[in-house]
């Protein structure tokens, strides 16, 4: 691996008597990340004794003096994209998008350019640098004007702010749960239940990308309403409205009741389920990026906003039930 530009050397002297892995050790103390610092000690930059290390568990004791040589960081410049996105709602504090799935909502170490935060650049007040670090990136932490975040494979309404003042009082009022939020999901099972409310935990073990029901989790609240099923093929379309606003929490919650939807992999909505699925309904209502989970619409500061169904969701539903629900139609109309 090419060694990048050193910006300066830190010399550690280990003086605890229990030993410990190099890489947590230097993370902690440096307060850098453990990627990051597994990174430069594949790059050669890091060693015990005088000695260069290439492993990243290397364990470390009493009196070991470590130097770490620290690359100066790598600069990505954040640049305006001009793909078209849907404008539901603009004024002077607040511009309301229907994101389509498969966009992500900000830049990160994986996605440099085409998230929304690009396509809104010269709509939004903010002093924003032409260039951003490599680590800000994969923190995620370029994010003007986002408030609340819609996953890369989820389509609908997404609310972005403006200015400063607006995003403290969005983000106030997400805080307080003065946000009603409605998602559609479509999703495999069938259930007699017509309401019912999930509160359990969820969280993530170290290292792993997907979510999981976890006691040691946050508390997370999903209310489900049922809008119809279809028995033969053993498909339901489910109203949700989240009351907290967790990581994945409407894919983990469905999931963990049995109902995971529909073209949602990463939850069990793949797999054969999803291949029969297809050859009964034909493939394309699947040829798309994204699950099948829109957010439907947004209640903030007394007003409402509802995104219009992707073409393939729409598609679907009146493939399956002939016509779009009333409670779906009368949303739309709103």
């Amino acid at each position: 691996m090419e060694k990048d530009e050193v910006e300066r050397t830190e010399k550690i002297k280990y003086s605890d008597e229990k030993e410990e892995r190099l890489d947590k050790f230097l993370s902690e103390k440096l307060n850098l990340s453990r990627s990051f610092i597994q990174k430069i000690i594949e790059q050669g930059l890091v060693s015990i004794n005088n000695r260069i290390i290439s492993k990243k568990s290397e364990k470390i004791k009493k009196g070991d003096m470590i130097e770490v040589k620290i690359p100066k960081e790598k600069k990505i410049r954040i640049e305006k994209s001009d793909f078209p996105i849907e404008i539901l709602y603009e004024d002077e504090n607040y511009l309301v998008l229907n994101k389509p799935a498969g966009i992500v909502v900000h830049p990160s170490g994986k996605y440099k350019k085409d998230t929304i935060v690009n396509v809104i650049l010269d709509r939004i007040e903010f002093e924003i640098e032409d260039e951003a670090s490599e680590i800000s990136l994969k923190k995620g932490q370029i994010r003007p004007g986002i408030v609340h975040r819609l996953d890369r494979e989820v389509s609908g309404v997404l609310i972005v702010a403006k200015n400063q003042e607006s995003v403290s009082k969005a983000s106030e009022a997400f805080k307080e749960r003065n946000v009603k939020k409605i998602y559609l999901a479509l999703c495999f099972g069938k259930t007699e239940k017509k309401e019912w409310i999930i509160k359990k935990p969820i969280g993530r073990s170290r290292g792993e990308k997907i979510m999981r029901i976890s006691e040691k989790g946050k508390l997370a609240e999903t209310i489900i309403r049922k809008i119809c099923s279809d028995g033969q093929r053993m498909l339901t379309l489910f109203e949700i409205e989240p009351i907290t606003g967790r990581t994945h929490q409407i894919r983990v919650h469905l999931s963990s009741e049995g109902f995971p939807i529909v073209k949602d992999e990463m939850y069990g909505g793949g797999g054969q389920k999803l291949e029969s699925l297809k050859k009964q309904i034909g493939k394309k209502f699947f040829e798309h990026e994204g699950i099948f989970l829109h957010a439907l619409s947004i209640e903030i500061f007394g007003k409402k906003f509802v995104a219009p169904l992707p073409w393939y969701f729409e598609g679907i539903i009146k493939s399956l039930w002939g016509e779009l629900p009333p409670t779906i139609s009368e949303a739309l109309k709103s």
